[in-house]
């Protein structure tokens, strides 16, 4: 896919904003311009064009970003394209490594066949090629995670993927079952034992981690399917109930990332498993549970159970004392509904620790949302410490958010929520399990922890 052998790559893929086409157009030849004029090209969003030598060889691809860095132009070409590129940018407005990712993330296929690229680009540094890789591999192992059926990827399996992944090699890696995660992670416990695909927990880390370590904890909500448990989704709502696990698969892949930027930093990746079914002893509405950390939660809606699995995980953080906390769920249809499908919610109680999100070059890929700590009021018990869900219908992923704060072992350690949908319909130009959130988390890491 990358090469640094610049010799092998002929072909010039230049990027080109709408609000720079004039400025480009003026230094080309008649031939090019004449060329551009003919295909209607000015650099709008998407639109790419091929200019040929006169003997009909390629001499060069034009791929317009528009005027709102739109790379989804790049990413469909290098999804079909075959031969040898190097890229221009520097009549775009994007950064570059946005165009190698965008390059990465359309290469992307769901097969059960190893995926060889049938195209080569250039970069310009041996890091940079072994980043870009990195990244790669980490986020094509993600995006199959959740792509997978939910009858292949059962809690088990998504464990065995994990163990036998040689990204994970070198990684201390543990996972939780039976009696013990019944005691260490009870919620998870309960969400899982109404499915014949036993419930587990995953406790990866990097290297060695003791109590005054200060790791960098993420977490992910690995749901593999959920059917809503006896508070049933309608049929429609379920059908694409794999990819509830997208949170899970999304702080895998940040984990791999940035394991390999951050070598001395100490990271520990959480990812609690389970299947919501129905079945004779399933948990049921009006259910009392006490989580790990002695609180009770009294069970309103038995489908708003990824925040039980993130409790856990969240309560479990306790023995690390972590300086930053990150978790990624596909929480709540009310994430969708206010923010649509692309753009994730996320939630932090560090107003500081925001405006450093917001400088990084992917803050315009989430949103942030208050955690407005007044509705916590909506999630008093009359039996209970807390309910798992307001009745009333409104602010539901602030309400979702403010639950799980509850479960920080301090509320003054950094913590971060993203209520993602980890799926898309058309994500520059893929349909499948998407990544939300994950790079502007990675940038935000990379810039703030190094």
């Amino acid at each position: 896919m990358f090469t640094l052998d610049n010799t092998e790559c002929s072909t010039k893929i230049t990027i080109i904003s709408s609000n720079k086409f004039e400025i480009w157009l003026k230094k080309q030849s008649q031939y090019l311009k004449n060329w551009c004029s003919s295909c209607n090209f000015k650099g709008q969003t998407k639109k790419i064009i091929l200019v040929p030598y006169e003997d009909g060889r390629l001499m060069q691809v034009l791929v317009g970003e528009g005027g709102n860095c739109d790379l989804s132009g790049l990413s469909n070409f290098s999804k079909e394209s075959k031969g040898n590129y190097y890229l221009e940018t520097k009549y775009s407005n994007s950064l570059e490594d946005d165009f190698y990712i965008a390059w990465l993330w359309g290469s992307y296929s769901y097969n059960k066949t190893p995926k060889i690229s049938k195209s080569l680009l250039y970069v310009n540094s041996k890091i940079n090629l072994i980043n870009y890789e990195v990244i790669h591999r980490a986020t094509s192992f993600a995006r199959d995670l959740i792509n997978e059926p939910a009858n292949i990827l059962t809690p088990i399996n998504l464990k065995k993927k994990i163990f036998e992944n040689e990204q994970f090699k070198n990684c201390k890696l543990n996972f939780i079952t039976s009696n013990e995660l019944k005691k260490s992670y009870p919620l998870t416990y309960e969400v899982g034992k109404a499915s014949i695909n036993s419930p587990l927990a995953l406790e990866i880390s990097n290297t060695k981690i003791n109590k005054n370590d200060n790791p960098i904890v993420i977490i992910g909500k690995g749901v593999t399917f959920d059917t809503g448990g006896l508070n049933l989704k309608p049929g429609n709502s379920m059908r694409y109930m794999k990819k509830d696990m997208g949170g899970a698969a999304i702080a895998i892949a940040l984990f791999l990332i940035i394991k390999n930027f951050l070598k001395k930093t100490k990271i520990k990746l959480i990812i609690p498993v389970a299947e919501n079914s129905i079945s004779s002893n399933a948990m049921r509405p009006g259910d009392i549970l006490t989580a790990s950390n002695n609180k009770t939660i009294e069970i309103t809606n038995t489908d708003a159970e990824g925040r039980l699995l993130l409790a856990d995980a969240l309560a479990r953080t306790k023995e690390l004392n972590p300086k930053l906390i990150i978790d990624f769920a596909t929480l709540t249809g009310a994430a969708r509904a206010a923010l649509g499908e692309d753009l994730p919610a996320y939630y932090t109680n560090n107003n500081q620790l925001a405006k450093k999100i917001d400088s990084t070059s992917y803050s315009n890929s989430i949103w942030r949302m208050p955690l407005h700590n007044l509705y916590i009021n909506k999630m008093k018990s009359d039996v209970a410490d807390i309910v798992n869900a307001s009745s009333d219908g409104m602010a539901g992923s602030i309400t979702a958010a403010l639950f799980l704060q509850e479960f920080l072992p301090n509320k003054k350690i950094d913590w971060i929520h993203l209520d993602t949908f980890a799926w898309s319909s058309n994500f520059l130009n893929t349909k499948g399990g998407n990544l939300q959130g994950l790079f502007a988390m990675m940038e935000f890491i990379k810039k703030n922890y190094n």
